[in-house]
């Protein structure tokens, strides 16, 4: 029955004039400055294709504005952090700032930290191997377990608990006006770290001035007893309006080459995204860019976009504030062509 029920909602989502790609990539921000060498690799990548309408390809780049400062934390046993705007971290600011200009990458909130900060602390009070991984490598913390990369949540006992409300107020005040300052610009789009928020979490994006959510096409309340995801609250579409202000997108396409996820299963999938008049939007991550895995996923990315400009010639390379702006404008598609759309949605 829910199966059904979640067609049902995808019948009345928008139905898009052309087909739309837009891939997101999460998880960059401070780390040395193999990382800024990494991210010029894929702006000069993107810079080779463009659309019809002369648009490059866009990488949305969901940042991560800091990191444990693990001799800090260490040596009082309180939280403190490294921020991204910090003069070592400037190659990898500048080179996201390029492909911003060359309007390659759309730079996009991903949090203040890939973590709450006293699930974090008292996971380190526990747990020697999460200490080690930090003190080598405080930059990665995608590594960390997956339940201790959900920002918004309690997480200091499993299961969850929601925050406070003034605390999510303040830490969504804070990350906001720490990307305006590493950037010069407020971010307008946001995804939520695991896909885990709540009503308060989209209220405080949408006072902080956020403009779009980007969703896996439901919504995690939290994690249970042994830190796995709890059953979704919420279904999603795209183009929904949360909060009054904050336009949903969906993002449920996967492209990880590292992960041996190939140009040609992804390029399917893109397909017959369009065969349903929604919008294709990829996830990827920054380790699929990282050491030797750097040229092999340039060179996948490259195998997709050339398949795509061919399959498709009429895609269209937009940013997600353009798509949620799409969606919300009047349709001028015919309604035979709407109706077609719905029942091929219901089927499949």
């Amino acid at each position: 029955m829910k199966k059904y029920l979640t067609r049902l909602r995808s019948m009345t989502a928008p139905v898009l004039q052309h087909p739309v790609l837009i891939i997101e990539s999460d998880d960059w921000g401070p780390a040395p400055e193999d990382h800024a060498r990494a991210l010029d690799a894929i702006r000069a990548c993107l810079r080779r294709f463009s659309d019809s309408t002369g648009r490059h390809p866009v990488i949305t780049i969901g940042i991560v504005l800091s990191i444990p400062d693990m001799e800090k934390i260490t040596a009082s046993g309180a939280y403190a952090a490294r921020l991204l705007c910090e003069p070592d971290f400037h190659p990898v600011v500048q080179a996201l700032s390029a492909g911003a200009q060359e309007e390659v990458f759309h730079l996009q909130l991903h949090g203040m930290a890939h973590y709450w900060p006293d699930n974090l602390v008292a996971e380190l009070h526990r747990n020697h191997a999460v200490q080690a991984l930090l003190e080598q490598e405080p930059w990665h913390t995608e590594k960390l377990p997956s339940w201790l990369q959900s920002r918004w949540m309690d997480g200091r006992r499993l299961p969850s608990r929601p925050l406070e409300t003034r605390d999510i107020e303040q830490a969504v005040a804070e990350e906001v006006a720490c990307f305006r300052e590493c950037f010069g610009t407020s971010p307008q789009v946001v995804v939520p770290p695991t896909f885990v928020w709540s009503d308060t979490v989209e209220e405080a994006y949408a006072r902080a001035g956020l403009e779009v959510l980007i969703t896996p096409g439901r919504r995690y309340p939290g994690r249970d007893s042994e830190g796995k995801l709890l059953p979704p609250d919420r279904e999603e579409t795209n183009g929904a309006r949360r909060a009054g202000r904050l336009t949903t997108l969906v993002r449920d396409l996967y492209f990880e080459p590292a992960l041996g996820h190939a140009s040609e299963e992804t390029e399917e999938r893109i397909l017959h995204k369009w065969s349903r008049r929604e919008p294709a939007l990829l996830e990827t991550h920054r380790f699929n860019f990282l050491g030797e895995g750097l040229q092999p996923s340039l060179d996948a990315l490259h195998r997709l976009l050339e398949q795509i400009l061919e399959r498709l010639p009429q895609v269209r390379f937009l940013t997600p504030v353009e798509l949620a702006a799409e969606l919300r404008r009047p349709t001028r598609i015919p309604l035979s062509t709407r109706i077609r759309t719905a029942s091929r949605r219901l089927r499949w």
